[in-house]
């Protein structure tokens, strides 16, 4: 019989610290964000292709994006695709818009045994200009590109935080 009683006591006096932490962090959580707004992000980006630049590695890709987000962009690559490490690639975006630049940093891995290379890629979005000015959120690709014909193409979905 103690066990039993020491284990629900122990239960219940592990629920107070979560009980007062919520008490006393969900009230300015809930008004920090009760002016945001939530966007999902659905959609493409399309003609992607390899340019020279002056980002770390000298390499940038240039693409034009359709869906929730509308405009053309510019991703400076940071890293070159590394088989030795799952064909990682960091990286950093801007996607020019009517409503500003929303900006993100990204990690990628990529299939660089196939032909057309696909890749999955993580996009956190840290801001930007006009409506993206203080902007979070995040933006899940996936996709190919195609080393050889320097074409490539992906889908994202994601979530869009703005106010």
């Amino acid at each position: 019989m103690q066990p039993r009683f020491g284990r629900r006591r122990m239960t219940l006096l592990g629920l107070v610290p979560l009980a007062v932490a919520a008490a006393v962090f969900l009230p300015s959580a809930l008004s920090a964000t009760s002016s945001s707004h939530v966007q999902p992000l659905h959609g493409h980006m399309r003609n992607i292709m390899q340019i020279g630049c002056g980002s770390a590695t000298h390499v940038c890709s240039v693409f034009e994006a359709s869906g929730s987000i509308n405009g053309s962009g510019i991703v400076s690559v940071d890293t070159f695709p590394d088989a030795s490490k799952l064909g990682f690639s960091a990286a950093h975006t801007v996607i020019h818009t009517d409503k500003g630049d929303l900006t993100c940093h990204e990690a990628a891995l990529f299939d660089l045994a196939g032909a057309d290379h696909a890749f999955v890629d993580l996009c956190v979005i840290d801001g930007g200009t006009g409506a993206y000015a203080g902007a979070s959120g995040y933006i899940r690709e996936a996709g190919t590109f195609d080393f050889a014909a320097n074409l490539g193409e992906l889908t994202y979905d994601g979530k869009l935080i703005t106010g």
